[in-house]
């Protein structure tokens, strides 16, 4: 016990001095642990087993998903929409929209996919995004508190009262806390916040209308543009891609196809949804149709060839951004900038379009060299030349990983998240959140099986592949829940559980339970303000249970200000991944967490300690 003790004592000083990785010190813990024996080997890593391990890291996989998908920034694009140019509406509706999506998806998930939405709505309403930002990340802690998936200490929570052979919590029960607590932030942020907040000139992020602009100042791509129909009589009616030689023989670029639509689908079109049959990047086999409509890039003089040629109708595409979002953009194709790498072996060579286009997987829409657009489809590539190319998100990050001769300009990665329409992915991965939720709610499913079918789901759907999976899981999460479940085991095993238990008793057995109450939040609160919540509600589970029912109280309502308090990390930038993404995007100080924070805190005290008992007695 005295060993167990000294390796908690120096597991917890090195969480909270941050000399070392934080999922570093729960692996050394682990491992200490089995040194001195401790625990067994098969108690060593039972952290690695637990259900709970799982399913957060499934749950990493279906939150990537939907922001891939452009679901989740579709959801913000239509919250700041509803914001009627008000700086104050807008805080409102993204406060309440963060929780929201939060409560289904991880909270770091979320603040990434909703922070250039924020920053962007801010600008247009010439307000600072500073003002917007904290709240934002506050919003998404507070909304992990309305299911029981929204954030890894609800489930941990829950897993420790099932072992306790307690009924665990049921998905949407975290919510008779949590919407009370949601209420309290929109209305403190909204009316004491918003005065505490910095009015700071923070860094703007590149947001996907600002990309498109800068793209069409750089390159004039608007100016060649059509859009073509294959008229009844065309002879371009069934014949494949290939065999039109638009872009080798004819210099077109064909961007995409848009199949003869029926009324349902146009319908579909217009309330913001894909065509299910579009043709994003034509496939060379693909055979046209009469009334198929092409979105190709080229100039006038070989639009008309192309109409002499295959009787075909085209008209000239006036528009800005909003027609490459709609048309160019998508989850699965984008468009980016290639510059010709110091030492590339294209240096002095004469390309043609069409095949560069061929070896690359990319559609060549155009070449700046110095700040000039140069036309036609041969070019000889000098140093610093830059293509911009329309390809796959994949094929984009294909050469920006591979390719020593180009230099990828910008983040495809995040703008491929920012695209905010829903597609056919998008709704496989919104119909694959349903399932989720269902199964949770029913119970048909344990927690760990539901959420990994899920995940399972939109990974066969195409929503997100193994690779972008294994990426998308937030390993420093995982290894601290992994590593820190033995500390758990190595406190009941030793006795140590018990023996602070008791202390506890010994000093609260005469009081009133609600002092118990409040010294589990004030107690977790603080170690989550300095180190992984997840961390904290791992080692207060086992102590808490076991002080509760020598008490003769019931470990529920303890274990949900438990969850609770663990989401409460307002103080300090680095309490959660949300805090710290902000931090740097709204130019943040130390200060600005601790005076926007220390009051919602308060309140989130007050109101926990108020309405856990009610909603869940002591007896």
């Amino acid at each position: 016990m005295t060993i167990t003790f000294i390796i908690l004592a120096i597991t917890i000083t090195l969480f909270i001095s941050g000399k070392l990785r934080p999922d570093v010190v729960a692996l050394l813990s682990m491992v200490s642990l089995y040194v001195f024996g401790i625990l067994t080997t098969s108690e060593t890593f039972s952290g690695f087993s637990n259900t709970t391990v799982v399913m957060i890291a499934a749950l990493f996989i279906v939150g990537e998903a939907m922001s891939r998908t452009g679901v989740t920034s579709w959801l913000g694009n239509k919250i700041v929409a509803l914001s009627s140019s008000n700086a104050n509406k807008l805080l409102i509706l993204l406060i309440i929209g963060t929780a929201i999506i939060s409560a289904f998806i991880s909270n770091t998930g979320t603040v990434a996919s909703l922070i250039p939405v924020a920053i962007a709505a801010a600008w247009r309403l010439r307000t600072s995004a500073s003002k917007m930002l904290i709240p934002l990340a506050f919003a998404a802690n507070t909304g992990g508190l309305l299911t029981l998936t929204g954030t890894p200490p609800n489930i941990i929570a829950n897993q420790a009262l099932v072992d306790a052979g307690y009924e665990g919590f049921a998905f949407f029960e975290y919510a008779y806390i949590g919407i009370p607590l949601l209420v309290a932030i929109v209305l403190y942020m909204r009316y004491i916040g918003i005065k505490l907040l910095p009015n700071n000139t923070s860094n703007k992020m590149e947001d996907i209308d600002e990309s498109i602009q800068s793209l069409e100042d750089a390159y004039q791509i608007f100016e060649g543009f059509w859009r073509v129909r294959i008229r009844p009589n065309s002879s371009a009616i069934g014949k494949k891609i290939s065999e039109l030689q638009l872009d080798s023989g004819m210099g077109i670029s064909l961007i995409k196809i848009i199949p003869n639509q029926h009324p349902a689908q146009t319908l579909l079109k217009k309330v913001g949804l894909n065509h299910p049959e579009d043709d994003e990047f034509p496939d060379d086999n693909r055979e046209l149709h009469m009334d198929d409509e092409l979105i190709v890039n080229c100039s006038e003089n070989r639009i008309k060839r192309f109409i002499d040629k295959y009787n075909v109708a085209a008209i000239k595409v006036e528009g800005d951004g909003e027609f490459i979002k709609e048309n160019v953009l998508t989850d699965e194709v984008g468009i980016s900038e290639l510059i010709v790498a110091p030492r590339s072996s294209y240096r002095g060579k004469t390309i043609n379009v069409g095949r560069f286009g061929e070896k690359y997987n990319v559609q060549v829409i155009a070449l700046n060299r110095y700040n000039k657009r140069i036309r036609g489809r041969e070019f000889v590539l000098q140093e610093g030349d830059t293509l911009l190319v329309r390809a796959k998100w994949e094929d984009i990050r294909a050469i920006q990983e591979e390719s020593k001769d180009f230099l990828i300009v910008g983040h495809p990665e995040e703008l491929a998240k920012e695209v905010g329409k829903i597609s056919r992915k998008g709704l496989i991965s919104i119909f694959a959140m349903a399932f989720m939720v269902v199964m949770l709610v029913t119970g048909i499913f344990s927690s760990a099986i539901s959420v990994m079918l899920t995940a399972m789901i939109m990974v066969a759907g195409g929503c997100i592949n193994m690779n972008q999976s294994y990426r998308s899981i937030n390993w420093n999460v995982v290894i601290i829940i992994a590593g820190m479940i033995p500390m758990g085991v190595a406190l009941q095993k030793t006795g140590a559980a018990l023996l602070i238990a008791d202390s506890m008793v010994g000093l609260l057995g005469d009081m009133h339970p609600t002092f118990f109450l409040a010294g589990v939040f004030l107690i977790t609160t603080t170690l989550s303000q300095v180190m992984s919540n997840s961390a904290t509600s791992i080692l207060m589970a086992p102590i808490i249970i076991t002080a509760a029912l020598q008490l003769g109280y019931s470990p529920v309502p303890f274990m949900m200000i438990l969850a609770v308090s663990a989401s409460t990390a307002f103080l300090t930038p680095f309490g959660t991944t949300t805090n710290m993404m902000v931090m740097n995007a709204g130019n943040y100080t130390f200060k600005d967490y601790a005076k926007v924070g220390a009051g919602l805190l308060l309140i989130f005290f007050i109101i926990s300690l108020a309405l856990i008992p009610l909603i869940w007695p002591y007896q």
